[in-house]
């Protein structure tokens, strides 16, 4: 063979090899290292894996790749335990997304159970061999959305065009002009589609934000719902606050709340002016929930105490999460912080805040693990939580019924080292005393006696279960609720496993 023939044949190969990507005993080692050090070592062995295909990273010189696997457990495991690492962290670690991990149950798994992973892997071809690049390629940016001009004039062709515009706005609108203007519309198809559902006789649902994690499952269990002749409606609302003032006033029949707004909804706040909400009435607990608090390394920024003078994104007005923001400050024996300092965003709005450099921490208050935060930690390497004091934790778990101290697990946040001392509280449902017996009874069957089937499209759903169903409630539970846990037996117990 001539020498240009050789150097030809290398450079095929070698090409060959780059566009192909790593082989499957590559990526097979990448995952077990990565469950053993990220999630729980020799809880899971890979009994088969395989490559799906590839795809290259936008705007890089690096590859997806694809693959399937099936993981068996070594040891008995609950992926939706109250506490410790659970499916949302193990999704991280595996590259899919929850509802990519199929074989979990609700109640737990135990020793020889497999589960099917769906999941990508990033790599990226460094000094002659595929390197697994773990910090997560940006999200792509929505292109803003074009003026278009309507066609007709009737109200529906305004509500479609208005709908389109908003469907195609960027998440993250930001303080423009432009972004106030799709904000307001959000918020007004919101009650244009409240409205509607009730004229179409449907039964209303607040949850929360489109995204988040109270909007997921309502759409989830509305989806299942429907298949069983029950008709409900999502209502993507500001939050906790805002679904309990509408429960209370009757414009809702059931909604998600924070557990801590809803015992001083229900029990009124003087220092806040708020009255009490005698009609709210409790349903079930369905999974914990923490604050979290987080900030950029850099900010200068170790401990609660170090907020103080900073520019803070506390939580939109009427979500859960400013009012637990409030409370803790409160209890925490610090000056309130100048007005100027305060940013009164939602979850999207607060994390582009604090990556512009506009505020130096923000709350969120949320499940565990939180989807925004796992994003942004997946983003970048400099994401840093800031652990409440011990003493403002203690006097809120004594004065509160609904708030315990909790602890974040190591792992459960990529590049997270250490565990997370935090507030906890639980996701609550709730409905409005006035609301029949018969559709109480309904909603709370097909929630618990299908949670396993829900969880299919929204993983959190299999942490519902009848034995957490009163943790954290300081409201009064609905008659019919009483009823479906006492011909249950009454077997309901008031700790977590």
């Amino acid at each position: 063979m001539s020498l240009r023939s050789l150097f030809v044949a290398v450079v095929v190969i070698t090409v060959s090899a780059c566009t192909r990507g790593p082989d499957e005993s590559v990526i097979h080692k990448e995952i077990q290292g990565r469950l053993d050090k990220e999630f729980s070592a020799e809880l899971f062995v890979i009994n088969s894996l395989s490559r799906k295909g590839s795809a290259p990273v936008p705007a890089d010189d690096g590859l997806y790749i694809y693959y399937d696997s099936e993981l068996a457990f070594q040891r008995d495991y609950n992926l939706t335990s109250w506490k410790g690492l659970n499916l949302g962290t193990l999704a991280v670690v595996l590259g899919a997304t929850p509802e990519g991990v199929d074989g979990f149950n609700s109640s737990g798994n135990s020793r020889g159970d497999v589960l099917k992973v769906r999941g990508r892997l990033r790599y990226a071809f460094r000094d002659g061999e595929w390197v697994n690049i773990r910090q997560a390629a940006p999200p792509a940016v929505a292109a803003r959305a074009a003026t278009e001009s309507m066609q007709g004039s009737g109200p529906n062709a305004v509500l479609r065009h208005v709908r389109d515009l908003v469907q195609r706005a960027p998440a993250r609108t930001g303080q423009s002009r432009e972004g106030l203007i799709i904000e307001e519309f959000r918020k007004s198809l919101s009650q244009i589609d409240l409205g509607s559902a009730r004229y179409e006789g449907k039964l209303l649902f607040g949850t929360g934000w489109p995204a988040g994690t109270y909007n997921k499952f309502g759409t989830a269990f509305r989806d299942y719902a429907s298949q069983h002749r029950f008709s409900v409606f999502n209502y993507a609302s500001e939050g906790s606050v805002e679904n309990g003032h509408q429960l209370q006033a009757g414009k809702l029949d059931f909604a998600l709340l924070q557990s801590d707004v809803a015992e001083v909804l229900s029990k009124g706040w003087l220092a806040e002016y708020q009255l009490p909400h005698p009609d709210l009435r409790s349903m079930a607990s369905l999974w914990p929930e923490a604050l979290h608090i987080v900030t950029l390394e850099g900010n200068g920024i170790d401990s609660f105490h170090d907020l103080q003078g900073k520019r803070l994104a506390i939580g939109s007005r009427q979500s859960g999460t400013r009012f637990t923001a409030i409370r803790v400050w409160i209890a925490s024996g610090l000056p309130a912080p100048e007005i100027s300092q305060i940013k009164e965003t939602g979850i999207g709005a607060s994390i582009e805040a604090l990556e512009s450099g506009e505020v130096d921490a923000i709350f969120i208050a949320g499940a565990i693990p939180d989807p925004a935060i796992q994003e942004l930690s997946q983003q970048r390497q400099d994401v840093r939580l800031v652990p409440i004091e011990q003493t403002t934790l203690t006097g809120l778990t004594e004065e509160y019924f609904s708030y315990y101290g909790t602890t974040i697990p190591e792992r459960t946040y990529p590049g997270q080292s250490e565990p997370y001392r935090t507030l906890g509280f639980a996701a609550l449902l709730l409905t409005n005393r006035a609301t029949s017996d018969e559709d109480v009874s309904t909603f709370l069957t097909l929630m618990v006696e299908g949670a396993d089937d829900i969880a299919r499209n929204f993983y959190r759903a299999g942490f519902i279960s009848p034995d957490t169903a009163r943790l954290g409630i300081a409201v009064p539970l609905h008659p019919a609720a009483e009823q479906y846990y006492a011909e249950r037996n009454n077997n309901i117990s008031v700790t977590a496993d």
